[in-house]
């Protein structure tokens, strides 16, 4: 894949594709990687995951289509228009991520479908096959390509940014691991969130693996976030001025990380159950993080901030 992208003008939209794609991506991550390990105490975290994921994928969808334009241009990017046949472009980054988000919204279909089965809305031959797709040796296969596709969906975005010009975005290796990290993050605070919000009780060995897990996402995220300003150099410019820098430090490092860490430390380790104000207020500073550090990472290359 070569730099297809030489002067991208990306705002809004595309901050917005970023936070819920890494968001969708690390949510399906996770119920996939607990789906196929068949961790059954963790089966909640599983439907939440499921529960997030197929929504999260439309909206991606939505906001590649504002940031083009118009609708027609993104349906131009996966199919050809006058065979009707898929035309991946390999030489378009933007082609290849249309059809990350396309099979990600397939396969995180087929396990909303499933949730609509246990819950007994969706019954019949639909119900049957869905349960094929998502039992026994077939379940497995649909679970593991989900883990596969929802880092692809949580990374892919800072391979995106490398096919540009822009050093900030070019000249690091490490913004790869830094989203795939974030994602995760924010995509296990989106799952807390909804368990929280809904009163499920989470106590014991579930609670704390994925409180666990939070925090091991976290302390990748912050080693990815300052080892990436570091290597940069003299790259690291549009991210050294002082909004910038504050917004990174204070907004993402310090409220978005740091904080919830140490908020979650005792539920993570000690096998205590945070009460659901704590998690929920927690969850919000880890999402809250990682939409600001999309938005210096998009935005402060490009000269907006």
């Amino acid at each position: 894949m070569h730099s297809a992208l030489h002067s991208p003008y990306w705002e809004g939209w595309i901050v917005a594709y970023f936070f819920v794609g890494g968001l969708a991506g690390g949510a399906y991550f996770i119920a996939c990687l607990l789906d196929l390990i068949r961790h059954g105490s963790g089966r909640a975290i599983t439907r939440a995951g499921w529960l997030i994921a197929f929504p999260a994928s439309l909206i991606c969808a939505v906001c590649l289509i504002l940031d083009l334009g118009v609708p027609e241009r993104f349906l131009h990017m996966v199919i050809n228009i006058k065979a009707m046949m898929p035309t991946p472009k390999i030489h378009s980054p933007i082609s290849i991520g249309s059809y990350i988000v396309l099979v990600f919204s397939g396969l995180a279909f087929v396990h909303f479908l499933r949730l609509m089965v246990d819950g007994g809305t969706l019954k019949g031959g639909i119900a049957n096959l869905v349960r094929t797709l998502t039992s026994g040796t077939i379940g497995r296969v649909v679970s593991a390509l989900g883990c596969v596709f929802g880092l692809l969906l949580a990374g892919y975005t800072a391979a995106l940014l490398a096919t540009t010009h822009y050093p900030a975005w070019k000249d690091s290796p490490l913004i790869g691991a830094l989203f795939v990290a974030s994602g995760v993050s924010t995509g296990l605070a989106a799952i807390a969130l909804l368990l929280a919000a809904r009163n499920e009780k989470m106590a014991g060995e579930a609670w704390s693996s994925l409180k666990r897990a939070d925090n091991f996402a976290i302390i990748v995220e912050i080693a990815a976030l300052v080892l990436m300003l570091v290597t940069l150099g003299g790259s690291a410019a549009p991210y050294l001025k002082p909004l910038t820098m504050g917004l990174l430090l204070g907004g993402t490092l310090l409220v978005g990380l740091l904080i919830p860490l140490l908020l979650q430390w005792k539920p993570a380790f000690a096998g205590a159950h945070a009460s659901n104000s704590l998690t929920i207020g927690t969850a919000l500073l880890i999402l809250l993080g990682g939409l600001i550090l999309r938005l210096v990472v998009v935005l402060a290359p490009q000269g907006f901030i």
